[in-house]
């Protein structure tokens, strides 16, 4: 056997035992699988097993794109990334979860309007909004979150029927009290003058505010 047929066959081995190695052999083997981001009311081994990563699995046939993708289908999931240490055998899964800003259609909705099932109980404080689209739901939260906190804590729910026409329902005192803001503009304004108008004696029992031109308010 010739120096170049030598050097052949002897990367031809060196390739073998690596794909040995790499596919085959016990020492490069999922050892423990480590998750972070989790929700508290998901548990890691509804995680795990959604991942299909198992103990014990060959690393090198694991697929980490795939294992995102599967984890991907859990609405509530708005990124992932499934990485693998090959000295110490361990999987990686960390999560970024998505973050309600409103109730829509009796499920979340999250500030890029994507509707999804909570991975638990829905925070306090969120707004109740009904709108056509996600996107218009997505404008009323414009409209909600430059609120103050006081008005925001006594709001019921809330409406678009479109950008211009943005409503809501007010728990004031003992009474529910309809506001029409109208557009998602002049919040300062409005807020000033919804909260002028309720305090006058004789708008102590309205029903309905349209602030939709705050400069001429009307109160029924």
């Amino acid at each position: 056997m010739n120096a170049r047929s030598r050097a052949i066959a002897i990367a031809v081995l060196i390739f073998a035992g690596l794909v040995y190695l790499f596919a085959w052999s016990p020492l490069l083997t999922v050892k423990s699988i480590e998750t972070s981001g989790l929700p508290q009311e998901i548990s890691e081994s509804v995680v795990i097993a959604k991942s299909e990563i198992a103990l014990g699995a060959r690393l090198a046939r694991i697929e980490p794109r795939a294992a995102e993708n599967s984890l991907k289908e859990l609405s509530w999931v708005k990124d992932v990334n499934v990485s693998r240490n090959w000295l110490n055998g361990q999987v990686s899964i960390t999560i970024s979860e998505r973050i309600p800003v409103a109730i829509y259609k009796g499920k979340a909705l999250d500030a890029s309007g994507e509707i999804f099932v909570l991975a638990g109980k829905a925070p306090q404080g969120l707004p109740s909004v009904t709108a056509s689209t996600p996107e218009l739901g997505l404008v009323a939260i414009e409209l909600f979150t430059a609120l103050p906190e006081e008005i925001r804590s006594s709001l019921i729910s809330l409406t678009a029927s479109r950008a211009s026409a943005i409503s809501s329902w007010q728990q004031v005192g003992a009474r529910k009290v309809k506001v029409m803001w109208g557009a998602a503009d002049q919040v300062d304004l409005k807020v000033c003058v919804y909260q002028a108008l309720l305090a006058l004696p004789e708008n102590k029992a309205i029903k309905r505010v349209d602030l939709s031109a705050p400069h001429a308010p009307i109160v029924k």
